[in-house]
């Protein structure tokens, strides 16, 4: 079952003015692409994205999901699994599983439970009032590891695609008048991103394609809405803002994206996590969410993303408006279920080079995370054909 009604639009208008994302963020791997990506030069290149890259087409409804090599067996009794998340697109995977029915498929009795705020969800999940969560893998997720809680990663979450999700942004007056025409012209300046930690990690990307490091500017701590309309007030310079915010200040007439793709597609910035005891007490029914839950993420791949099913279940969960969140960058899942120990361990990296851990010895990323789940999906699932 899920909770619906009040408690969804109050949490739903909550994000659409807070515009949390992503979890989203600056280390050394990946190539660093050409400094002034897009948004450095004349007038058009100050218009909304969607005027100047093709549109991805919407196709007429989802590709149907992979057939189960090895269906589960109609249990005689459904195994409650609650899941905490926060009511974005990039945990879509999450509510369009429910909604499409794959997770009752599982023989899953799933209660949806979402919060405004990302932080909490760790907590509850190691304390048992969540089965399973989504979670950044943020500053207080490795400071929550390192407590040693009962919580392990069992699923990836999201990453960026090209262009970025989460663009480099200025006001449009900036852009127009040539006050800024690259990132460099930043050094100095005052930049914003939604909160310490992992969004900082897109930033410093950002800032490397064109030889700048966050110390080379004044780090500002706005959220995503404010951030906005302080570009428009001309209270900051520029801003790390998240779709689909990005895309609807560009509408506005507001903001222009400076820079809309730098290399952060090697990273994972978010999870899927689970309580310990519940997967020491029910293997068959975690088995069975990773493989609902994988079924939605191949849904989302691609194409997918903007079917109009999709995107009307989105739209419910999120408050977004379908053609907005249509019109924006989309994230991106991943459908062959890999979790990237290697990107976890960056994010640590740069938390630990931020200040923001508060323990000595870095945790190996392999002993939060137990690959067992996906492999179970993947063999029920098979491969994924794009």
């Amino acid at each position: 079952m899920t909770r619906t009604g009040s408690r969804y639009v109050v949490i739903a208008l909550v994000l659409v003015l807070a515009a949390m994302a992503p979890v989203p963020n600056v280390g050394a791997a990946g190539q660093v692409v050409a400094a002034g990506a897009l948004a450095q030069g004349p007038a058009d290149a100050c218009a909304p994205l969607v005027e100047r890259r093709p549109a991805t087409p919407r196709p007429a409804s989802s590709p149907v999901t992979a057939g189960l090599a090895d269906p589960a067996p109609a249990p005689a009794e459904r195994t409650s699994v609650t899941v905490g998340f926060v009511p974005i697109s990039i945990y879509a995977p999450l509510f369009v599983a429910f909604e499409k029915g794959y997770y009752a498929d599982e023989g899953l009795d799933v209660t949806l439970e979402p919060l405004a705020g990302g932080s909490d969800l760790i907590t509850l999940t190691a304390n048992g009032e969540f089965d399973v969560a989504a979670a950044g893998a943020g500053p207080a997720f490795w400071n929550a590891m390192a407590l040693d809680l009962p919580v392990t990663v069992v699923a990836p979450g999201h990453a960026e695609g090209s262009p970025v999700a989460t663009p480099l942004m200025i006001s449009r007056e900036a852009c127009e008048s040539g006050a800024i025409t690259r990132v460099a012209d930043l050094r100095g300046k005052r930049v914003s991103v939604n909160a310490p930690g992992a969004t900082e990690f897109w930033l410093g990307r950002a800032l490397a394609t064109d030889g700048l490091t966050i110390d080379d500017v004044d780090e500002q701590f706005l959220a995503f809405p404010e951030a906005v309309a302080a570009l428009a007030s001309g209270a900051i310079d520029a801003a790390m803002v998240g779709e689909p915010l990005a895309t609807q200040a560009e509408q506005q007439g507001i903001a222009s994206r400076l820079l809309d793709d730098f290399p952060v597609q090697d990273v994972q910035p978010t999870t899927v996590i689970a309580n310990d005891g519940f997967l020491a007490d029910h293997p068959d029914a975690a088995n069975g969410f990773a493989v609902a839950y994988l079924r939605a993420v191949r849904d989302l791949s691609g194409a997918g993303f903007k079917a109009p099913e999709n995107l009307a279940i989105i739209e419910r969960y999120t408050g977004v408006p379908a053609d907005l969140v249509a019109e924006a960058v989309q994230p991106v899942f991943v459908p062959n279920g890999v979790i990237d120990l290697a990107s976890l361990g960056e994010l640590q990296t740069f938390f630990r080079g931020r200040g923001q851990l508060e323990y000595e010895t870095d945790i190996d990323p392999g002993t939060i995370v137990d690959l067992r789940y996906m492999d179970a999906a993947l063999a029920r699932l098979g491969p994924y054909a794009s």
